[in-house]
Order: C-alpha cells, then sequence, then structure tokens
C-alpha cells in the first residue's frame, strides 16, 4: 500500500472530460469552456487532462480525443493532453498512431496516449464507424500494432512490416484504460501503465488491480507497474451544495440522453425546464453510495480521494467532474486542489487566440 496524505502534491492527480455541451449551447462555446477548465487544471497543478471519446452521445462532444489534445495544448503551459481513451476498436492502428507521432513532435513530453476497446453502440452510429462486435476481441492485436508502430525510428528497433511511420521521434507512452480484470491483465502483460474506469465498474476495481500487479511483466515500456484510477466527483464549499450539484447534473442529464434522437435544440431546452422529479433524485441520492463517485465538501472528498488511493495503491487519481457548466468543473478542480496542495500558480495568462469564441 501506497502511503498517502492530504498533502499529496495536486500532480499526482487527473482529469478527464468528455466536453460537456448543453442543449442550445454552440459547439464554438463547449470548446472554449473545455479549454477553460483545462487552462484551470493547469493552473493548479493537475498532471494530466484527458478526452474521452464518445460517439453519438448527446451531451457529450468528445468524439476526436486527437484533434482535441491538439487544441487544448496549444492554450495550456504543462499540463500533459491525451485520449482517455481513443477507442481502438473503431480505427486503424497506424492512424492513430501517427495521430499521436504528430501530437508528440508538436508538444513534446506532453502527449500520452490512452486506449480502450470500443463499448457497443447504436447500429447507425457502429455503421458509420465500420464497428462490429467482432472488432472487440482484435484490441490486443491492435494495441501491439499501435506500440510497434510507435517505436519506429528508436534505435535498435525495427519498424512494423515494410511501413514507416511519418514524425517518428520519441513516441507518447500508452496506456491502457480498464474496467475488468481481463483488460487490466493486457496491459500487465506488456508492461503498460494502466487506468482502472473505478468511476464506471467501482464494483471490479480490486479485482482489476490485482490482475494488474499480479501479471505485470517489467521488460515493458513501464519497467515497473504504474497504476491510475479514475472518479466521478463533485466538490463544493459544503456536503448540502455538492449534493444540490449532483442532482442538477443528474437531472440535465437524464433528460438529455431520453429525448428523442430527432429532438431539436428548441426542444431540448424545454425538457430542461420542469424541476427535478422524484425519480431524478433518487437517482442522485443511489450517487452518494457509489463508491465510484465522491461528492461532499472540500475536507469530504480529499478523505475519501485519499481512501481510495490506499485501497488501490494506486499511483494516481484521475478525477472525472460531473457538471455540464465549464466554471462549474473549474470549481470542482480548485476546491480538490486547494484540498491537496497550495501551490497555485498566479502568473497572468495570455489572452485566448486558438478556440472560437462565438
Amino acid at each position: 500500500m501506497h502511503n498517502y496524505a492530504p498533502g499529496l502534491p495536486v500532480s499526482a492527480h487527473s482529469v478527464l472530460d468528455v466536453v460537456p455541451q448543453l442543449a442550445g449551447q454552440s459547439a464554438a462555446a463547449a470548446l472554449r469552456e473545455t479549454a477553460e477548465v483545462a487552462q484551470a487544471a493547469d493552473d493548479l497543478g493537475y498532471r494530466r487532462f484527458w478526452l474521452a471519446e464518445h460517439h453519438g452521445v448527446r451531451g457529450s462532444g468528445s468524439a476526436s480525443p486527437a484533434v482535441l489534445a491538439a487544441i487544448l495544448a496549444a492554450r495550456t503551459d504543462r499540463i500533459r493532453l491525451g485520449s482517455g481513451g481513443v477507442q481502438l476498436t473503431n480505427h486503424q492502428p497506424l492512424v492513430v498512431a501517427e495521430q499521436f507521432a504528430a501530437l508528440g513532435a508538436a508538444y513534446p513530453s506532453r502527449i500520452d496516449l490512452g486506449v480502450c476497446r470500443a463499448e457497443t453502440v447504436p447500429p447507425g452510429t457502429a455503421a458509420a464507424l465500420g464497428w462490429s462486435e467482432a472488432a472487440r476481441d482484435t484490441f490486443a492485436q491492435r494495441l501491439d500494432e499501435v506500440c510497434g508502430f510507435l517505436q519506429d525510428g528508436l534505435p535498435g528497433l525495427a519498424p512494423v512490416g515494410d511501413v514507416r511511420l511519418a514524425l517518428a521521434g520519441l513516441p507518447p507512452p500508452v496506456f491502457v484504460l480498464a474496467d475488468n480484470p481481463g483488460a487490466a491483465q493486457v496491459a500487465a502483460v506488456r508492461g503498460l501503465p494502466a487506468f482502472l474506469a473505478h468511476h464506471r465498474a467501482a464494483s471490479v476495481t480490486l479485482a482489476a488491480a490485482a490482475a494488474y500487479r499480479d501479471g505485470f511483466e517489467p521488460t515493458g515500456p513501464a519497467g515497473k507497474p504504474y497504476l491510475g484510477v479514475s472518479v466521478a466527483v463533485v466538490a463544493a464549499d459544503t456536503d448540502e451544495e455538492a449534493l444540490v450539484r449532483l442532482t442538477e447534473y443528474v437531472r440535465t442529464k437524464a433528460r438529455l440522453t431520453s429525448a428523442p434522437r430527432r429532438a431539436t435544440p428548441t426542444e431540448l431546452l424545454e425538457r430542461l425546464e420542469p424541476p427535478i422529479t422524484g425519480r431524478e433524485r433518487a437517482k442522485a441520492e443511489r450517487l452518494l453510495n457509489d463508491p465510484g463517485h465522491i461528492i461532499g465538501s472540500r475536507a469530504t472528498v480529499v478523505a475519501r480521494l485519499g481512501a481510495l488511493a490506499a485501497n488501490t495503491a494506486a499511483d494516481e487519481v484521475m478525477l472525472v467532474p460531473l457538471a455540464f457548466d465549464g466554471l462549474i468543473r473549474s470549481s470542482i478542480l480548485r476546491t480538490v486542489a486547494t484540498g491537496l496542495s497550495r501551490a497555485v500558480r498566479t502568473v497572468p495568462r495570455p489572452a485566448p487566440h486558438f478556440v472560437a469564441t462565438a
């Protein structure tokens, strides 16, 4: 077990974002808010800011992690940017390797490539992606191909077949995102660092952590096990305020998810108007007891983060701030950071110039 105390530096914590987009909000505005959250995380000393890959999910604009990482890397200074993760069974390994090699060349030592299996998607989206259930079984093979392509050009290593990688150089580290012991073992036998999706599959986190550490092969690029865990977080000044924030998040997400697929922005906004229902309130209350969610005041959240790190022997904890509003996501990160460390940058940031402000 790792010793953990509230004084643990913020750099041992990271952020996972999905570019939340409210009904009626422009894509430019959603991107601008996410860029501002990434800047806040950078200022607060978080280690990484990763973007998930979701397709056809209303309220989430994170379909292209590589493009989003490029946008955010141009707007931040120190924080590592990457994918959490690229759904590798949706893509050809060479294309993924080329994208992240280019990012690594543009932003040396600031890019991560997190990969995972694709989840089941609606038939229309699956057809557009060229995805099938059979593709899930090719994840390990595609992972090996991506790692092979990224090693192209390094001393003593041969390229994959006759294909050479454009912009080959110092490759970004590859992480495996796992939500079960089998996926954790895929990372372990290859000696790769891993992140466990505790916020989605808390019931198997300990088993997955054990599978990773027991099966780790030190001959891989990591050299020794490196394990992170993700956890959904809502933090505020008081436990009561945090519950209010959680309830609003649950209410908004439930109504966006249940809306007809062809609903117009106006119709979506109308769905958000009525007050919270008893079912939505019950859902929020269930999440309070879900180990994959930490909701409460600064003291409550920091204490539970410490317990999570100790129980899993995690090297890093990745926060998933639950809010559609970018200001609230930044506030959650700030609340946690001030409970962990007082080292917050105060140097003014130059005016933004890259993301549209419409």
